[in-house]
């Protein structure tokens, strides 16, 4: 067995993160009757919330508020409305081969890990929802640092004195977890299921299925 370790990014590689986010959002806009242009939405917010991200450390809840209000800057927002994306996170559903992987890859004997910019008792909520026990999560509130900040994996390494070359790192997020993790040293699975133009590093799919074939 080459690695002993997968860890994970969960939103977006576990979770499906852009379906939730269109879901709240479609909801919002119809409940104020206004227009937000939900395809091109995660995009923007991506980009947003790596700027707030860098200013300091604040909890994500407080995150996700704060984009939230900078990308529907021209919406007056109900302090409520301003936290829909924290109420409704911890329910966004997995993808559908999540649980399947897992599942499998934990059966064949690999440890797993979640490395989330994420708050403690949401991730916990986003756990519950996969079904699957990790041998280790790392977030955001542990760390006190947002990827890419290699603080996660700094963490991981620390707890479990593992050689870099054990660790497999799954992630869709290229500028959050792709790159950071390759600056490590440690090998990556890009999970591309937009289908971006990027270098590839590693290894590169569509979806997670394929791990249980490469490994």
């Amino acid at each position: 067995m080459a690695y002993e370790m997968i860890s994970f990014d969960c939103y977006g590689t576990l979770i499906d993160w852009e379906l939730g986010m269109k879901n709240a959002l479609r909801e919002l806009a119809e409940k104020k009757n206004i227009s937000i242009d939900i395809e091109k939405a995660p995009e923007n917010y991506i980009e947003i919330e790596l700027e707030v991200e860098k200013e300091r450390y604040r909890k994500y809840s407080e995150i996700l508020t704060i984009s939230l209000k900078r990308l529907l800057k021209d919406v007056e927002l109900s302090p409520e409305e301003e936290k829909i994306f924290v109420n409704t996170l911890p329910k966004w559903s997995p993808f559908p081969e999540t649980r399947e992987v897992l599942r499998e890859l934990k059966d064949r004997g690999y440890k797993l890990a979640i490395l989330s910019n994420i708050d403690e008792d949401m991730i916990k909520k986003s756990i519950d929802l996969i079904g699957i026990e990790f041998d280790c999560v790392i977030t955001a509130e542990q760390t006190r640092s947002y990827k890419p900040s290699h603080k996660h994996w700094e963490r991981l390494l620390e707890i479990f004195n593992l050689s870099k070359n054990k660790i497999l790192h799954v992630a869709a997020s290229y500028i959050h977890d792709i790159i950071p993790a390759y600056e490590l040293g440690i090998k990556t699975a890009w999970i591309n299921r937009n289908k971006e133009k990027r270098e590839r590093i590693d290894y590169e799919f569509s979806n997670l299925k394929p791990l249980t074939e490469i490994l």
